[in-house]
């Protein structure tokens, strides 16, 4: 255990001298080499007391143990407080109650889905011929839904373009100006 100890200091020393000398010589180097033989001296009279130090804490006593370690007997019984015994198990059954039955629910009452809304009318050709010049928004979506609708503005006038087909069939475009039809063209 003490080659270990003198092994530590020892290599701490050395690690501590290397650096030293590494820090030395980079101050000295620019000092130049007049500054270089004052500042070895220097480091060499530390390193010697360091040396010596460690030299000293090294020696300590002849043989002394480093840690006492007692025998593994167990002491008197007054001497301590004796552990506790270990908890007492029991094997029992603890029965639990069954639980109460629940009444059933009530039946919900039934509720009859609402219907879906009316398919809306499907515009056919003849609905095309009642269109007039004149009729409004209102009466014309009556009829029926167009297939396309475009809507866009056109010297300040809104016009609307309504396109009826049925499958691939065009019955007519009607074109409303400011809401009233302007123009139908029946196919």
């Amino acid at each position: 255990m003490r080659e270990l100890l003198v092994v530590i200091l020892l290599g701490g020393s050395v690690w501590a001298q290397s650096l030293v000398e590494h820090a030395a010589a980079a101050g000295g180097g620019s000092v130049g080499g007049v500054a270089g033989k004052k500042v070895s001296d220097g480091i060499t009279k530390i390193f010697n007391k360091v040396d010596k130090s460690t030299a000293k804490a090294a020696e300590g006593p002849k043989n002394a143990p480093l840690l006492e370690v007692g025998p593994g007997v167990p002491k008197a019984q007054g001497d301590s407080v004796p552990a506790p015994p270990p908890p007492a198990r029991h094997a029992a059954v603890h029965k639990t109650p069954a639980p109460a039955p629940v009444a059933p629910a009530p039946p919900a009452e039934v509720v009859a889905p609402v219907p879906p809304p009316p398919a809306p009318p499907v515009v056919t050709a003849e609905d095309i011929q009642k269109v007039s010049l004149g009729m409004q928004r209102g009466q014309l979506l009556k009829l029926g839904a167009p297939a396309s609708r475009i809507t866009m503005f056109d010297d300040g006038h809104l016009v609307e373009i309504y396109r009826y087909m049925t499958k691939d069939t065009t019955l007519g475009v009607v074109r409303l100006t400011d809401g009233s039809v302007s123009s139908i063209q029946k196919l």
